[in-house]
Formats: C-alpha cells, sequence, structure tokens
C-alpha cells in the first residue's frame, strides 16, 4: 500500500480554473456575457449620477431640478418658449400694414409738403383716438392745416381694406413712431367706432374732425354719435344746401380723381380726353354732367366741334351724392366757365336715383336727347 504523502495532490485544473486561466486551452478571454453585464451597469450608473448629482454637493439637492418626469416636459418647455419668442406687438404689425402709407406720408412719417401732411408731431396723430380711426375709416377732403401749415391733398378711406387688426396696428404704429409718444389703440375700440359709424359715406373735412376733443377716447360700447360728436359724425352725411357747398373740397377731389385726364387747367388731352373749359356738357344742362359722372360715357363725343374717343369711367360705385356735388360744382366755377348755379347733393341723389336702373355708359346720341334742364324720357 502506497504511503499517503503530506504535500498535496497534484490535481488539474478545474473547469472553472481552466476558464479564466489564459494558459488554458480556448479563447483567453472574459467571458461575453460579463462584459455586456459591467456595460449596462456602467450605462445606468452614468444616467443616475446624471440626474440625481446634486451637483455633487452634500448640502444642496433640488427635487424638482433634477426629477426625471421633467425629461418628458422639455419639448413642451422648449415650443413654449419659441411661441413666446414669435409673439408680434401691434405697433411692429402695424409698421408692416404702413407700407401702404409709405407714398403720401414717406417712410419717415413726414409728408409731402403742400399735398400730404406729416404724421411726425401732428396732433390728428397723437391727440383724439377717434378722430384718428375716424379719418382711416373714411378718410379726408379738402384743406386741412397741420401745425400751422395747410394741405390740400385726398386721404382715402380704408374701411374696406383694412381689417379692425390692422387698421389698430397701423394706428397704434404711427402713434408710436418718429418720437410721437401716444398710447396703443385696440381691436375692439376701431371694431365700435366701424360700427357707429356704418351708415356713413362721404370722407371728412376738417371742420367735422374738429368737433371731436382732442382728447377723445374711444369707448368700446360706442354706439350711435358717441359723445362729443354731432350727427354728422355719427351716421350719414347730411345733404348739403347750395350755400353749404364746399368747393374746396371739389377742388381737391378734382385733383385726385379727374385731374390726370382732363388735366389740372380743364384742358383735356386731345384727342382723347375732352376739355372741361367751355364745354357744352359742363355750362349746360347740370343733370347731364351728374348723370355722365354717374354712369360713365363711351364713344366718341364731340366738344367745341372737336371729336374725343377716350372712355369716362362710371363713378357711382365710388363717389357718394356730397362728392358728386362738391366736384361738379367746382368745375362749372372754374377753367373761365361762368359762374353757373352750384349743384347740391340732393339735386345729385335725385338723378342717381332716376338713373338706378341703368347699368352702360352713355353714348353721345343718348346724351344728345337731354333738354335745358332735367332729364329726358330715356324709355324704349
Amino acid at each position: 500500500m502506497d504511503r499517503i504523502s503530506d504535500s498535496p495532490r497534484n490535481v488539474g485544473p478545474s473547469a472553472v480554473e481552466r476558464e479564466f486561466d489564459s494558459s488554458a486551452e480556448g479563447t483567453g478571454k472574459v467571458p461575453r456575457a460579463l462584459w455586456l453585464f459591467a456595460g449596462v451597469v456602467a450605462c445606468l450608473g452614468s444616467f443616475y449620477f446624471g440626474v440625481y448629482h446634486g451637483g455633487f454637493r452634500s448640502d444642496v439637492f433640488d427635487e424638482n431640478e433634477f426629477n426625471p418626469g421633467l425629461l418628458s416636459q422639455l419639448d413642451q418647455t422648449d415650443k413654449s418658449k419659441a411661441t413666446t419668442t414669435q409673439v408680434v406687438s401691434l405697433a411692429e404689425e402695424g409698421k408692416k400694414v404702413y407700407s401702404n402709407c409709405v407714398a403720401c406720408h414717406q417712410g419717415g412719417g413726414l409728408g409731402v409738403p403742400n399735398q400730404f401732411p406729416p404724421l411726425a408731431g401732428a396732433s390728428w396723430v397723437t391727440g383724439s383716438e377717434k378722430r384718428l380711426v375716424a379719418i382711416l375709416l373714411k378718410g379726408l377732403v379738402g384743406a386741412v392745416e397741420v401745425n400751422g401749415v395747410s394741405y390740400n391733398g385726398v386721404m382715402p378711406a380704408w374701411e374696406k381694406q383694412l381689417s379692425d387688426r390692422k387698421i389698430a396696428a397701423v394706428a397704434t404704429y404711427v402713434r408710436s413712431a418718429w418720437g410721437n409718444g401716444a398710447g396703443e389703440i385696440s381691436e375692439e375700440k376701431v371694431r365700435a367706432l366701424r360700427k357707429s359709424l356704418a351708415e356713413r359715406s362721404a370722407s371728412w373735412t376738417q371742420t367735422e374732425l374738429m368737433e371731436i376733443a382732442e382728447g377723445q377716447t374711444i369707448e368700446v360700447g360706442d354706439s350711435g354719435t358717441g359723445a362729443g360728436v354731432n350727427s354728422s359724425l355719427g351716421g350719414a352725411a347730411p345733404a348739403i344746401s347750395a350755400s353749404a357747398v364746399d368747393l374746396e373740397s371739389g377742388k381737391a377731389l378734382y385733383g385726385a380723381i379727374c385731374a390726370a385726364c382732363h388735366q389740372p387747367s380743364g384742358l383735356g388731352l386731345p384727342p382723347v380726353f375732352p376739355p372741361l373749359s367751355g364745354s357744352e356738357y359742363i355750362l349746360g344742362n347740370s343733370d347731364r354732367i351728374v348723370a355722365i359722372i354717374l354712369k360713365g360715357v363711351q364713344g366718341p363725343l364731340s366738344v367745341g366741334g372737336v371729336v374725343f374717343n377716350g372712355v369716362m369711367p362710371a363713378q357711382e360705385g365710388v363717389l357718394s351724392d356730397r362728392k358728386i356735388s362738391e366736384i361738379v360744382s367746382y368745375v362749372r366755377k372754374s377753367f373761365g366757365n361762368a359762374s353757373l348755379p352750384l349743384v347740391t347733393s340732393e339735386e345729385v341723389s335725385k338723378v342717381r336715383s332716376a338713373l338706378s336702373v341703368r347699368s352702360v355708359p352713355w353714348t353721345e346720341a343718348e346724351l344728345a336727347k337731354f333738354p335745358s334742364q332735367g332729364l329726358p324720357d330715356l324709355k324704349p
């Protein structure tokens, strides 16, 4: 029997030892599963410390600042911030709308001498809210004095072209630009005044606008005339008696609407546009010239023995009875024409009503049927 040795038995390496023995047969590498496990632990640990590091300070920790629940809200917060930074003020929006006004009032708000008044430093802009918005809605004709200087251009009405928002925006812009320091005019105020002036079709004159107090604001509940404004500003323009026809307004309207064809001198442009100076159509039956302005003329027309072959566009959808009254009266008093009676808005209204069913321009043959006064029998 062999003697048992005190020395360790020389036993071969176990399976585990062979697994970790780099000299053992095999790949000589740590198992892949263990590497994978170590990688997952490292990632989770990094995430945990990234969220809960608390600035690595033991004395400060804000659970709201380092709350993983907030991570899902980051996109929402960013979108909210982006929306906030994109908000445009009413004045900034009005600066874009003002592009419609630059041709007359200029980019610096200084206007054009003798024609279009400045907006910079003008009390018409910085004073009454109601006055400024009323002008933007309905327009302004005739002479107007700004800072002691008279201007005689025409301010068109913008109520059909611009929304309440855009009128509020451009009014706010001009009241705050070029050193003006007046406040904002809201969309609600414009809407209220538009409603109260809905029945008015005529442009303002300076005399009418001066009836509005300098500091007059617009009440959102405004209806009808409103405080400090007479009935002529609250509704349709009243009829004008012969003694009250505004020839200065007629002159301004003529310059804006008629002068391009008939010329400032009233001499016309042969052989297209006939003269108004000494014309039998001006000196004759006043109803006839009103009828021409309302419905227009097409085809050859003999004036003073000279044939003209232009086109006179109908103005019935553009000009009110009052404006036609002022233009006709001005032309019949100007360019060397005889001192003829003025034409009132009541007379224009009667002609308009009598011709309401007519939809085509006049011809020379039809105009020749007009008697010395009144309208002819135009029934077929």
